[in-house]
């Protein structure tokens, strides 16, 4: 596996819905994320638009206010002046003052500079050139007027009718000031009616995250319990086949989900059928053929005795052989087919029964496991599995020790003897049908008890393997999946002797 793979294995989550969901969600999220971006250039661009048109409005307006007065004879500015006072109300707060007010200005920004340079713009376009000419953004609680000691928010109430119309939000008002002569200053006041185009608008809320957090989450629940539906018939499946590979009869899955889904769960319904009768037939038709056998075995045994000694004794050496060989396929037949529901075992209590074979026959034994270890599993053939090699250790052994511990995601036991051992390069050919290392076939060991061994523990998911032991003696290991046991959470390892 690459190392990429490595990695996303280690931090993506395990299974499939998981999977499935983290993936949607982030994708999700990403989309939502790159749509909320969009729509706030979107909003930007438009909210410029609009700026430069309200700011060309307002200037081109301005300008021809500054051409009036500036056209105006002196005598009449006053005049004009308590006219558009006594109207109210309007767009536009004007003076003519004595000196130019020192006003505080807004934060310059990108968008307040564009602004004053299109109002000038147009501004000028009206008037051409002026020199001596104020322009400046001032926020509307912050607008002196007058003298320059009056803001226009502290104005009496019999005033206010004199005063520009509060916008009510954020809404600069455009202060432009112009010298129209020693000693006169013209100061036009006007709101600026796009606030949130001159600020920006913050298009991350409080309110707008929310919103995206609330759909992204809405979607994911939604796409969790469309994939939890999708993959409940392949647990259900994954189920059955671990069983079916563990030789028990598969039960028929009802045939459920998307159209490939019980297409799938069709054919694994005919495969187990069809192996489940495979194994039933070639276990009635091996069992047959060795029964059968018997019959002109002895037969033919009772026709080597009537021979010669010199003729029968090779011939009844053989007819024995054969016959030692008949009955260790039969067994292997009867201990090989396991038909037993899987029960809780405690692993103690069943090692320390099988160990009793090497008190009576009188050989050391130990065993180290905790009580607590219980296995989920076909008593009788772990029994079998068991024993043989405790069998096996008594036999060619002078001694056995057996411990059990907790492993990685596993349980291990060691069945450990004191006998001859057996060479690397037949530690692999243990297993295969009536091999024993240098050993003839007898009544008592034919050379088929750790193929069973294999298959049984195969059965029960497990693996075995063999390696000399220290100072002499062979050692079989056992590892059995953790997932097919229930274990006691507080057991502690114990380590092998």
């Amino acid at each position: 596996m690459s190392a990429l793979g490595r990695l996303r294995d280690r931090w993506l989550p395990r299974s499939i819905v998981a999977r499935m969901s983290l993936v949607l969600f982030v994708g999700i999220l990403i989309a939502q994320t790159l749509g909320a971006a969009l729509w706030a250039r979107q909003v930007a661009n438009d909210e410029r638009k609009r700026l430069v048109e309200v700011s060309e409005n307002l200037g081109a307006r301005v300008g021809q206010t500054l051409q009036f007065f500036n056209r105006l004879p002196d005598q009449y500015r006053h005049v004009v002046l308590d006219q558009l006072r006594d109207m109210g109300g309007t767009r536009f707060f004007v003076s003519v003052n004595r000196q130019l007010i020192d006003l505080n200005q807004l934060p310059t920004t990108d968008r307040a500079e564009l602004s004053k340079q299109v109002i000038a713009t147009q501004l000028q376009a009206q008037t051409g050139p002026l020199n001596d000419l104020s322009l400046q953004l001032v926020a509307f609680e912050q607008l002196k007027i007058l003298s320059g000691n009056n803001l226009m928010v502290d104005l009496p109430l019999r005033w206010k009718r004199f005063a520009l119309v509060n916008p009510g939000d954020q809404s600069p008002v455009v202060v432009i000031q112009h010298r129209l002569n020693a000693g006169e200053w013209i100061y036009v006041a006007a709101v600026l009616p796009v606030g949130e185009a001159i600020q920006g608008s913050q298009w991350l809320t409080p309110e707008r995250l929310w919103s995206l957090t609330l759909v992204s989450l809405t979607v994911l629940a939604l796409t969790t319990a469309l994939v939890r539906w999708i993959v409940g018939p392949l647990r259900l499946l994954a189920r059955q086949a671990d069983a079916l590979g563990r030789g028990q009869t598969p039960a028929l899955i009802v045939e459920q989900g998307s159209r490939e889904m019980v297409s799938t769960i069709r054919a694994f319904n005919v495969m187990g059928l069809r192996i489940h009768k495979f194994i039933a037939d070639r276990e009635r038709l091996f069992a047959s053929i060795s029964h059968d056998l018997k019959t002109p075995l002895t037969r033919a045994r009772l026709r080597a005795e009537m021979l010669p000694s010199e003729q029968g004794e090779p011939l009844i050496r053989d007819l024995g052989n054969l016959d030692v060989m008949v009955k260790g396929a039969l067994q292997m037949m009867k201990e090989g087919a396991i038909h037993e529901n899987p029960e809780p075992v405690e692993l103690k209590s069943l090692l320390s029964q099988c160990l009793q074979s090497a008190t009576v026959a009188g050989v050391p034994s130990s065993l180290i496991c905790d009580p607590a270890l219980v296995i989920q599993g076909r008593r009788l053939a772990l029994e079998r599995v068991f024993s043989n090699l405790i069998d096996n250790a008594v036999h060619y052994g002078r001694s056995i020790d057996v411990s059990v511990r907790p492993a990685a995601g596993a349980i291990e036991l060691n069945f450990k003897d004191r006998g001859p051992g057996i060479p690397d390069a037949l530690k692999s050919k243990v297993f295969d049908p009536y091999f024993r290392a240098q050993h003839s076939p007898s009544t008592i060991h034919v050379g088929l008890g750790m193929g069973i061994v294999r298959s049984l523990v195969q059965q029960h998911g497990g693996t075995i393997e063999l390696s000399d032991r220290t100072g002499g003696g062979l050692v079989v290991r056992l590892l059995l999946p953790l997932s097919h046991f229930d274990t006691n959470r507080n057991v502690e390892a114990h380590p092998a002797p």
